[in-house]
């Protein structure tokens, strides 16, 4: 195998998921190649760094969030029925009302329901198509909502699960993202999850990264302005910063004017709040016509 094919491996190779074969393989290269050696050497001290990182434990009021989330989901379903006094009104009305013999019963029945068909197809009018097209909407809604409700309870759980798995094993979820030219909305979401919950923060940083090449997105932008307030590594703090101004981001002014203000932050986050603002208030500058003038007269970096 080349130098490219055994790297990719080394993940595999570190964490025990080769074969045999694939494992000397590794092996045999890495004692002869110096440039797979440095990689390799490279790999075991920045996993070091990670195994020795405090761990983080989740926000007490994302908890109470969840809980009370779920609490509220068991109670509406545990809730009694708005229709359930009502039915037995209406079964102690007809109790009275209809004759005790089964066989009186029957008869009363057909000749209501006989009654019923013609009074229905001689005097009823069909009802109206936009009255069925308004409840159509309205349940169509309504399912939404439910839909936004459990998918949120959904997203909270997995993150309870994504935080029981090791800091590596995290790392390698968002990196494996990095090649996707064009991910879905899951993977989209999911590295937004990865941004605002995990307690790593060389994987909340590398959540960035994989964002950044995707920040025309609303739902990215939206996700990262969402987590930058309750962020609290300076690292992460300036790469969401710098996404958001290159992005173009004008919702997110209020949030770098607020976070340029801040004495308590890292000085470095405040500078890159306040070069980020100064980037959204600087007006579009027009493309000219002459392509050496752009080359000649480059656009100023946000960073």
């Amino acid at each position: 195998m080349n130098c490219q094919r055994i790297q990719e491996h080394f993940l595999d190779y570190q964490a025990g998921a080769l074969d045999a074969v694939q494992s000397a393989e590794v092996r045999a290269h890495l004692a002869t190649c110096l440039t797979c050696q440095k990689e390799w050497s490279a790999l075991q001290e920045i996993t070091a760094k990670l195994d020795h990182l405090p761990s983080e434990e989740p926000s007490p009021r994302l908890r109470e969030q969840f809980y009370g989330m779920l609490e509220t989901h068991i109670r509406e379903a545990d809730a009694p029925s708005p229709f359930a006094l009502a039915k037995n009104r209406i079964d102690r009305f007809f109790e009275a009302l209809l004759p005790a013999q089964p066989a009186m019963q029957f008869a009363l029945a057909l000749a209501l329901l006989a009654g019923g068909l013609y009074a229905g197809f001689r005097f009823s009018p069909r009802p109206a198509p936009e009255t069925v097209t308004v409840v159509d909407e309205t349940a169509k809604q309504e399912l939404a909502a439910l839909k936004t409700q459990m998918d949120s309870m959904g997203r909270l759980v997995t993150y309870s699960l994504l935080q029981q798995q090791s800091t590596s094993e995290r790392m390698k979820n968002v990196l494996a993202t990095m090649d996707l030219k064009q991910p879905d909305r899951q993977v989209l979401t999911d590295l937004v999850g990865a941004l605002a919950f995990d307690p790593s923060v060389n994987v909340r940083l590398t959540a960035v990264e994989a964002l950044a090449q995707h920040a025309d997105n609303e739902l990215v932008r939206a996700g990262v302005l969402s987590a930058l307030p309750r962020e609290s590594a300076p690292l992460v703090q300036v790469a969401m910063i710098e996404l958001l101004a290159s992005a173009g981001a004008q919702d997110a002014a209020p949030v770098f004017d607020r976070l340029a203000r801040d004495e308590k932050l890292d000085r470095a986050v405040r500078d890159a709040a306040r070069r980020a603002l100064a980037h959204l208030r600087t007006p579009a500058q027009p493309q000219s016509a002459d392509p050496a003038a752009d080359k000649n007269n480059p656009k100023p970096s946000v960073a």
